[in-house]
């Protein structure tokens, strides 16, 4: 558990203020969760994030996906959060969440109301020490991650043509929007002179 960090962040009432300098506390729990906590009272916003020291780079590098793919299942619920139900806490709480996997690291975060920290913990604490992995949550999730996948190869391969092909590709779906706009108008155009008999 060392290798988890935990950064919670309380913000209390008033308007947004820049600060060169943070202040924070950082420290140790028993269990070797290491926490770095930062309170600032300008908005009522409570920010729980937990840093697992873990990514891409733990992969063997000819079959990768995998921290991406646990990423994903750790928000199937635990045994006490109901499978689906984990975004359920945090939107009716007025909150938002969020994750993300890089090489180096996996990061869960909920923004939510600062009177909902608790709850933000307690959901942390649940992916942590109680996540249920089911069958039908790593079916579906292997299936989100691969269209995900597939998704950043097709914008990669974009970023990759030159120009020239972007600009003909363009020229392409325009024409092709363009024709179905005058198809559209042509067919108005005749209900219209239609209706007007």
């Amino acid at each position: 558990m060392k290798r988890l960090l935990l950064f919670g962040a309380l913000l209390l009432a008033g308007g947004a203020q820049a600060q060169n300098n943070i202040s924070f506390e950082e420290y140790d729990l028993d269990n070797g969760l290491h926490v770095i906590l930062h309170e600032d009272h300008t908005t009522p916003i409570a920010a729980v994030t937990v840093l697992y020291h873990v990514g891409s780079k733990n992969e063997n590098p000819e079959r990768t996906g995998f921290a991406h793919f646990f990423e994903h299942l750790l928000f199937e619920g635990s045994e006490n959060i109901k499978r689906g139900e984990f975004d359920s806490y945090v939107t009716n709480a007025g909150g938002a969440l969020n994750a993300n996997t890089s090489q180096d690291r996996t990061f869960y975060y909920e923004l939510l109301p600062s009177n909902q920290m608790e709850l933000g913990l307690w959901l942390e604490s649940e992916r942590m020490m109680h996540a249920n992995i089911q069958q039908i949550g790593v079916e579906t999730q292997r299936e989100v991650v691969k269209e995900e996948k597939v998704e950043v190869e097709q914008v990669e391969a974009s970023e990759e043509k030159p120009v020239e092909e972007k600009v003909e590709d363009k020229k392409d779906e325009l024409k092709e929007y363009s024709d179905g706009v005058q198809k559209r108008i042509a067919k108005l155009t005749r209900k219209m002179r239609e209706a007007e008999r």
